[in-house]
């Protein structure tokens, strides 16, 4: 198969031995490239059990046979581990440079066993590879990048961790290009355990692709159509990103506000001020990933003033931050916004989380759960945008009282802070939200729920189209998204293909805004075989049974994962299009389960199911040794 190197690199951080394999070509056929290679080796090579920030855990830094391609958006990398906040499957989607650097290096992935007994970075080049002392970049964020593109090369691309990462905080992502993160699941604490600072990546082997010019022709023509048909989506990517989303999913209610207990239409009707031409005062020129058609993002600064961001550039908030840290708090203050925004990225953390874990402290505050001296004096009142600084940094540094309990996420510091805080705490396993209600999404309640990295919006399913305000789900399906016990299929087919697009090294961005067949196409001409529809099918299944089969083996079964009133019921509210809603997450789940064969109960996998997708020896570790027949 062609869009592949052949070499996935392996490094023993305990004994500083490394070395290459070379896969048979099949595990590609079936697994493709990221979480796809990721957790076939995982399961294979990784007992039930292991700590997560042990050193038995395994972390894998995968890309995708479309990564360093022509393919639109073909600049992906994942990484891929045992979580540390859910104790199951974890991995973490990223654009930027890296993805593509690392390939070109001449290596489709690189797995790290054990732990450094001092901090270190691997140094690849073409077919080499090897650890260097990172000591002196221990206790710095965003300079091991600076530095070691001045040391090395500009061209040299850097994957890292910061601060957060190295005290192994679970809201610690492993960063790239300055401020673009694989932010969820905690797996920048997993690279901090094994003190791995940085991966840096130089290399300039061309990837093989099996007919470049019919891609460079198609591709051309697709970005050429979107342009001259200069549709509002399009329009809305190139010139302000996600945030050109900000104050619509506000009022919409897709977006959670005032912690989810708040309605946009009522609480935050002004959340323009943080939306997309409110970034146009602050932006220095738009940007994208590697060789990006699409180019989402943007360079900004905040000159001066209390919330001045340093240096000559930092990156545009998007929207899951804007929402996270903005809507979330009530906080319109687009300044304050960069300045948090900044700040993540500087320590190396989850926005998402982070954000989510401070507007978990403002409800606590409204609440009278947390007092001004559990907050270090901080007054957390709504819309504060000088304590919601000044309480993200405390986190970022877990410094004080306040930065300790919050600084390991929601979910740990509810466990301490009691029934009261518990109560409203809006995580599924440990995992916090991302900022798409599923009241307003109810496919999301489901992908929250029982996928394999649960609270994850871009794992495919009906939500993801329901967030555009499809209903009813397209043909051949066609069946609202209040039918929660007759999407079970719909469900099925988008979850598989959300696999693919995630697992072939693009982004989902150029799902939404060209036609399905396209990734097909994509895939076609760079790995030289056929992909149709069944393809798609059957490999995001296998992807997905696998992700889940690695759960249900660490003693975790989805249909006992709590969903926080939250995310299900909308009674509560004050207002707003989600006034009154109720999701029947539980139809939603069996009605999946009877689609894909899994028991209603225990969540299993039946055995035909498995056989069916090539997985038997998936069998013996589910159901004992023999079951196979």
């Amino acid at each position: 198969m062609q869009g592949v190197m052949g070499k996935i690199l392996w490094v023993d951080l305990s004994s500083a031995k490394i070395w290459e394999e070379r896969p048979d070509a099949t595990l590609y056929r079936d697994y493709v490239g990221g979480y796809g290679l990721g957790v076939r080796y995982l399961f294979d090579r990784m007992k039930p059990g292991v700590d997560p920030l042990g050193p038995e855990n395994i972390l894998g830094l995968t890309t995708g046979p479309l990564t360093g391609t022509m393919a639109i958006t073909g600049n992906r990398w994942m990484a891929v581990g045992k979580s540390p906040k859910t104790g199951g499957w974890g991995d973490a989607n990223c654009g930027g440079t890296f993805g593509p650097a690392l390939k070109a290096c001449g290596y489709d992935a690189v797995f790290f066993m054990g732990r450094s007994p001092k901090p270190v970075y691997l140094y690849l080049t073409e077919d080499h590879a090897e650890l260097r002392d990172a000591t002196r970049f221990w206790g710095t964020g965003l300079a091991v990048e600076e530095t070691l593109k001045k040391e090395l090369g500009h061209k040299v691309e850097v994957a890292w961790i910061g601060e957060a990462g190295e005290r192994c905080q679970l809201t610690a992502g492993i960063m790239n290009d300055e401020g673009r993160s694989a932010a969820r699941s905690g797996l920048g604490a997993v690279m901090g355990s094994k003190r791995l600072k940085a991966v840096a990546a130089l290399g300039n082997k061309k990837i093989p692709v099996a007919d470049e010019d019919s891609l460079r022709k198609y591709t051309t023509g697709l970005m050429r159509q979107a342009k001259e048909a200069n549709s509002p989506m399009y329009q809305a990517f190139t010139n302000y990103g996600t945030t050109s989303t900000t104050a619509a999913s506000a009022m919409s209610g897709d977006s959670p506000v005032k912690y989810w207990q708040g309605a946009g239409v009522v609480d935050f009707p002004q959340a323009s001020k943080i939306s997309d031409v409110a970034n146009d005062a602050y932006k220095i020129k738009r940007t994208g990933c590697w060789h990006c058609q699409i180019s989402c993002s943007s360079f900004q600064r905040v000159p001066s003033g209390k919330y001045a961001t340093e240096g000559e550039h930092t990156h545009r908030p998007e929207y899951e931050t804007a929402a996270a840290f903005g809507t979330m708090t009530l906080t319109d203050n687009l300044e304050a916004l960069h300045k948090v925004n900044e700040l993540c990225n500087r320590y190396g953390a989850d926005t998402i989380a982070t954000g989510s874990t401070v507007a978990f402290a403002f409800a606590c505050f409204d609440k009278g759960i947390l007092t001004p001296e559990m907050t270090d004096g901080l007054v957390l009142t709504w819309g504060n945008d000088e304590a919601l600084v000044a309480l993200t940094e405390k986190v970022l540094k877990r410094e004080g009282k306040i930065g300790e309990l919050l600084g390991d996420g929601v979910a740990k510091a509810a466990e301490k802070l009691g029934p009261a805080a518990q109560e409203i705490a809006v995580h599924v396993h440990g995992e916090e939200v991302p900022m798409h209600d599923s009241r307003f999404s109810p496919g999301l309640a489901l992908t929250y729920q029982i996928d394999a990295t649960p609270a994850r919006h871009t794992q495919g399913g009906t939500g993801g189209v329901e967030m555009l305000g499809v209903d009813p789900l397209p043909a051949p399906f066609n069946v609202s998204k209040w039918d929660f016990d007759k999407k079970g299929p719909a469900h099925r087919f988008m979850v598989n293909h959300g696999h693919l697009v995630n697992i072939a090294g693009v982004c989902q961005f150029a799902d939404f805004l060209f036609p399905q067949e396209a990734l097909l196409v994509e895939l076609g001409y760079v790995t030289g075989e056929t992909w149709d529809v069944q393809r798609m099918q059957t490999v995001g299944e296998r992807v997905a049974t696998l992700r889940h089969a690695f759960n249900l083996r660490e003693g975790l079964n989805p249909a006992t994962f709590k969903l926080p009133k939250a995310l299900v019921d909308g009674r509560d509210l004050p207002g707003g299009p989600n006034k009154d809603v109720v999701v029947d997450v539980d139809a939603e789940r069996n009605s999946y389960y009877a689609a894909v064969g899994w028991d209603p109960v225990t969540s299993k996998p039946s055995v035909e199911s498995l056989k069916a997708l090539g997985l038997e020896d998936v069998i013996d570790d589910l159901y004992g040794v023999g079951a196979a027949g």
